[in-house]
């Protein structure tokens, strides 16, 4: 007896809707199961699995929804979004450098974006105190001076 596969988890076949290599922009809603995913399992994995397997090295438009889908989780996502994207810093700014080369299309946009989301990623890493969102209180703002 065969049993069918099950459903993948909604911010699965979200971040593939998401990001995808049609010119058109993220659809929020996309992107808001995305964010809620990660408050959701705590972190970035799921996120992570399915952007590993996509060709963000073959096609600037993938490349570009994938900078734009990362920089909301790192917005807006849980706080462990951070800790679960260090280990792939390497991997973009290499694929920051490979589009750098490109002088035609998104691929320089692509290039910047992909460093933007990295220095981003390590001034949040330095500056614990500060969310991801920026967002904070005259109180907290005061606290992270002293």
């Amino acid at each position: 007896m065969m049993f069918p596969n099950p459903e993948p988890p909604p911010e699965t076949v979200s971040i593939n809707k998401a990001i995808n290599t049609q010119e058109v922009a993220v659809k929020e809603k996309h992107a808001r199961t995305c964010i809620l995913g990660t408050h959701h399992e705590k972190g970035a994995q799921t996120f992570w699995s399915v952007v590993n397997r996509l060709p963000l090295s073959s096609n600037a438009v993938l490349c570009w929804k994938f900078c734009h889908v990362f920089h909301k989780l790192l917005r807006d996502g849980h706080p462990n979004v951070l800790k679960d994207s260090l280990r792939y810093r390497n991997e973009l700014s290499d694929m920051s450098r490979m589009w750098g080369h490109l002088s035609e299309g998104y691929g320089q946009l692509c290039s910047i974006y992909l460093k933007l989301l990295r220095t981003k990623m390590e001034y949040h890493t330095k500056n614990p105190r500060f969310p991801g969102n920026l967002q904070m209180s005259d109180r907290q703002l005061d606290e992270a001076g002293e």
